[in-house]
Formats: C-alpha cells, sequence, structure tokens
C-alpha cells in the first residue's frame, strides 16, 4: 500500500479530461467532479433483457447489457483507453457493474469468456474489458474459458454494418473441439457493442458446442457512427 502512495506521489495520475487530481483520478483516471457530471446511474440500466430465446433465429445470444452509452464523453476517454493506453479508464468503465448481478442472480453463469481483441497469441496484447473480466471472475469464482481465440486480423471498426456480420463468420474459433459444453450459461465479456456481429457469431460457436444460455456484457453501448 505504501508503494501504492508513493507512486500517486512521484508519478500523480492526472485526470484525463481536465487535468485536475483527487483521489479519483488516481484510481481512475477521471476526478470526481468529470465523472459526477458525465456519469449517470441511469447509464448502468440494462440494456436488452430476453427471458425467452430471440424470435430472431440469427441472433444466438440470450441476453445483452452495458455499462455505459456512447457519448462524446465517453467516446473520448474509450479512445485514450484503447489506444493511448490510459488502462486506468477501465475503472471508469467499470462503475456500476455490480448492477447487473441482479439480472443473474437466478441463473449465474459457469463459465466467462473475454472476446480476444488478436489472432496473436503471446504476448496477450492488453484488452480493455480486462478489468471487467477480473471482477466479475472473482466475484462469481468462475472458470475464464481460453479456448476460444480470433484467427482473422481484420478490424472490425474498417468495415462497414454488413460486412462486420459476414467478417464475424470466419474470425473466431475454439482451440479444442472435444469439450463439454452442454447446458452451460456463458457469460462473453467485451469491450463495445457497435452492430453485435462480433457477440453473436461468439455465442453461435457457444450454441454450437451444447451451450444452454449466453449473456453478454460490454462496457459501451455504441449507435454505430
Amino acid at each position: 500500500m505504501r508503494g501504492v502512495f508513493f507512486l500517486s506521489f512521484v508519478f500523480p495520475k492526472f485526470c484525463v479530461s481536465c487535468g485536475s487530481l483527487d483521489f479519483f483520478s488516481e484510481i481512475m483516471a477521471v476526478c470526481k467532479s468529470c465523472a459526477k457530471q458525465n456519469y449517470l446511474p441511469q447509464k448502468q440500466i440494462l440494456n436488452q433483457k430476453q427471458t425467452n430465446p430471440p424470435s430472431d433465429r440469427f441472433v444466438f445470444y440470450d441476453q445483452t447489457f452495458h455499462l455505459q452509452k456512447r457519448g462524446s464523453f465517453e467516446k473520448s476517454l474509450f479512445q485514450s483507453l484503447k489506444f493511448e493506453n490510459e488502462r486506468l479508464l477501465s475503472e471508469y468503465f467499470c462503475l456500476g457493474h455490480r448492477t447487473i448481478l441482479k439480472f443473474l442472480k437466478d441463473d449465474p453463469p459457469d463459465l466467462i469468456a473475454l472476446v480476444p481483441s488478436s489472432p496473436k497469441s503471446s504476448p496477450r496484447p492488453y484488452h480493455a474489458s480486462d478489468a471487467l473480466l477480473k471482477k466479475w471472475k472473482k466475484l462469481w469464482k468462475i472458470r475464464r474459458d481460453t479456448n476460444l481465440r480470433k484467427i482473422s486480423a481484420d478490424k472490425q471498426s474498417s468495415l462497414g454494418f454488413e460486412n462486420r456480420f459476414f467478417h464475424a463468420k470466419k474470425a473466431f474459433e475454439f482451440t479444442k473441439s472435444d469439450r463439454i459444453m452442454e447446458g452451460l450459461h456463458v457469460l462473453i465479456v467485451d469491450d463495445i457493442f457497435t452492430t453485435g456481429a462480433t457477440v453473436n457469431e461468439i455465442a453461435r460457436l457457444y450454441k454450437q458446442a451444447g451451450v444452454r444460455k449466453v449473456t453478454c456484457v460490454v462496457l459501451l453501448l455504441s449507435g454505430g457512427d
């Protein structure tokens, strides 16, 4: 603990938005004033909850949740998190993660998986959703599935709406095909939901493997550009 205070003294972490320094900026790179002004509890609410299987036969996830919606403030912070290595911002985007637990308490997940962001296996690049995955893995004490991998080097962000779905079809696979997945509830964690192509394809792979239910949780809900 002393080491943390020493590092804060020597390398203070200022708010990435306004440049202020306080306790909040030290732990999540956003000061209390900016967080209070921009973060609303309403943004923690459920994006989509489906108690029954989706009516669309091409939708394979059963329910999705988001922690925040993308506005200009969130967009700026998210870009800093993903492209400027401001890793503390992941704590800001995890705010309110416990509110979703009440929707899952009657049917908690058996397995948790992080959407792979790169086909590289080692060293694994930093993922914006790492913090959220670690928090929930600890809360539920459930196993993480590391058998999901990305086999395409293409970026979804560079593709149009329809092409995202075509790309996703060939972008992921399991490293092992003989696993027992029958009847499990899988929780998929990702950083952003734009079209849903990525999480939908991963959900399809899990359902094909015998999974009973797939829940998706993302840090940020985006309506696309």
